[in-house]
């Protein structure tokens, strides 16, 4: 009983820390316990240290047979004759099987569909990829690989979400941009469809006297993206604006 007494008081010290005198009002009479004590101590810290990071990655789901059905509405604009041309369809993408990716990450092709409206017959357009890492989530689009989601997700944190672009002349205007968490754990409603977590990324604002570009994604917990829109316009006074504005919004999902 003494021992055991012994034994509880000792736990307790190391688990609270030794007080002023306290090593000395315990005996350790045996080379077993004091091994025992060792190993307690050794076992604790090393499940302290082994105990994983859990990192929510709900914004981003990726599984075979997924879909999201979106309503683009597509609007460009030609300098040349002054022109506005206004379209509007429907993308939808889907993910198919997954593969190992030229990264050695797990990566799911994503086939990607239009149709001009809910009658007409669907048509693939392109084949797409994405994948999650430790800490990313990333989308290849027409050969690009984008950094769409830097995990944890946290409120105004930044990254460099084209660093795995080679911005040379084709690219060079995604030279540099830094994403940034603007919204996070918001509700949303977007047509029709309300969402109870939503995030936003910021991709890239800039606008001046001849250039307005804004690139922003949100995204919806076990969802995936809900929104999307690029608009690229140069606006050179006295001009007729060039570029384009699109957006994507969610119109069903499974």
């Amino acid at each position: 009983m003494k021992k055991d007494s012994t034994r509880m008081t000792l736990m307790k010290q190391i688990k609270n820390g030794f007080s002023s005198g306290s090593i000395h009002q315990i005996r350790i009479t045996s080379v077993p316990f004091l091994l025992l004590v060792i190993l307690f101590i050794i076992s604790s810290c090393k499940k302290e240290s082994t105990d994983p990071l859990v990192i929510d990655k709900s914004y981003f789901p990726l599984e075979t047979g997924r879909y999201i059905l979106y309503d683009v509405d597509s609007t460009g604009y030609s300098s040349f004759d002054g022109s506005v041309k206004v379209s509007n369809y429907q993308i939808k993408e889907e993910l198919d099987s997954p593969f190992i990716d030229n990264e050695g990450n797990e990566a799911y092709r994503i086939i990607r569909s239009r149709r001009e409206n809910d009658t007409s017959a669907w048509r693939t357009i392109d084949i797409w990829s994405t994948n999650l890492t430790d800490h990313t989530a990333e989308k290849v689009e027409e050969n690009l690989r984008f950094i769409k989601l830097d995990f944890p997700v946290n409120l105004n944190k930044r990254w460099y979400g084209n660093a795995k672009i080679q911005t040379d002349s084709d690219q060079a205007y995604l030279d540099g941009w830094i994403y940034e968490y603007t919204s996070v754990n918001a509700p949303l409603t977007i047509n029709g469809l309300s969402f109870d977590s939503t995030v936003t990324v910021l991709q890239h604002d800039e606008e001046n006297l001849i250039e307005q570009t804004i690139y922003i994604e949100q995204y919806a917990k076990d969802v995936g993206l809900i929104y999307k829109k690029e608009e690229q316009l140069e606006t050179q006074p006295g001009f007729p604006a060039d570029g384009f504005i699109i957006e994507m919004r969610v119109k069903e999902f499974n």
